[in-house]
């Protein structure tokens, strides 16, 4: 093989004969699944034959280094798996393997799992969030390089984070509504406690403002997330003397609730009121007519946190301790244009 070309997962599984995850769990050093010793030893030689023998990531015990990615519950469902799929993929690319720990708010699991951590295999610990929120204090060991992923901490802002930037990608949905000639804007938001939430609310407001709108609380309604309640919520506003000319949800979840309110009425997206989502889920682009969202870049997030650890482990400046990564605005064909 090329010096020039990157080794990968694939490339190791067919010179071994294994499959990839096979390779997968070797190269973690991991202990869930038993692998014979021989399919091992096969694994690390052809590996290093086809070149993959970079110091950093080979003990002398032929196990590669890894970095620790702990997460405090999350489910298959959940879009935050792009964050984790994109800091796997550029740890690899990176020559570290990523492993990652879902300790689901069990304190004493995550005792454990901190043990581990510290045994010495370890470069670095990513400390991630399904849910942006501040840590009320730090849950992972400090002796470790450490990055924090949709989630920062209040008592000791010197770890690096990795956020999304809700309130810049609200502004943009709105303001492109307002470019488009819509001036009744409604918004249903997510539960008021949650921190995307109120940035999401916040940029809808300061895009209004900007554009010398006056923000009127008659369109700004709680959805919980829940695809009925934005349905409801839906019914509510369509009902007003004054009915809103297009909604921003702050999901494209609560969206469909949205889209299906709209349609009881005998009314047309994007026709009669235009509809914005947000997160840029599967079902944005599936649905009819194509939702119009923002994108939520957890993906681009996950690589950022492997970057930014990357740096640390290499005793490199960070030019940022608290990094909001944008999303794109995606247009489609809920709003008339």
């Amino acid at each position: 093989m090329s010096k020039n070309k990157k080794v990968t997962m694939s490339d190791i599984a067919a010179a071994a004969g294994v499959s990839q995850s096979t390779v997968s769990l070797v190269l973690n050093g991991s202990n869930s699944v038993k692998i014979a010793e021989v399919t091992k030893q096969r694994v690390f030689a052809a590996a290093k034959e086809l070149g993959y023998t970079n110091p950093k990531v080979f003990h002398a015990l032929g196990r590669p280094k890894k970095i620790a990615l702990v997460i405090n519950g999350l489910s298959n469902l959940d879009p935050f798996i792009e964050a984790i799929n994109g800091a796997h993929e550029e740890a690899w690319k990176k020559d570290f393997v990523l492993v990652t720990f879902n300790y689901g708010h069990d304190e004493e699991l995550a005792k454990k799992i901190e043990a581990e951590i510290n045994n010495g295999e370890y470069s670095g610990v990513i400390y991630a969030s399904s849910m942006t929120r501040a840590l009320e204090k730090q849950q992972v060991s400090s002796r470790l390089p450490t990055v924090l992923l949709n989630c920062f901490n209040h008592a000791n802002k010197d770890i690096p984070s990795i956020l999304p930037a809700d309130m810049i990608g609200a502004y943009r949905a709105v303001q492109y509504l307002i470019e488009q000639g819509y001036e009744h804007i409604a918004h249903i938001t997510g539960e008021s406690w949650m921190l995307a939430t109120q940035y999401r609310l916040e940029g809808y407001r300061q895009a209004l403002i900007d554009a010398d709108i006056v923000p009127s609380q008659a369109y700004v309604h709680e959805g919980n997330w829940s695809l009925k309640e934005a349905y409801l919520k839906t019914h509510e506003m369509l009902s007003l003397p004054k009915p809103p000319q297009a909604i921003f949800c702050s999901s494209d979840y609560m969206a469909m609730g949205c889209y299906q309110a709209i349609f009881e009425r005998g009314l047309n997206v994007p026709k009669d009121i235009a509809v914005v989502g947000y997160d840029d889920q599967p079902i944005a682009k599936e649905s009819f007519p194509a939702l119009t969202t923002v994108e939520l870049p957890y993906a681009e997030m996950g690589k950022q946190s492997v970057d930014t650890l990357c740096a640390l482990i290499d005793r490199q400046p960070i030019l940022s301790l608290r990094r909001k990564v944008e999303g794109m605005l995606i247009v489609r064909d809920s709003v008339k244009a």
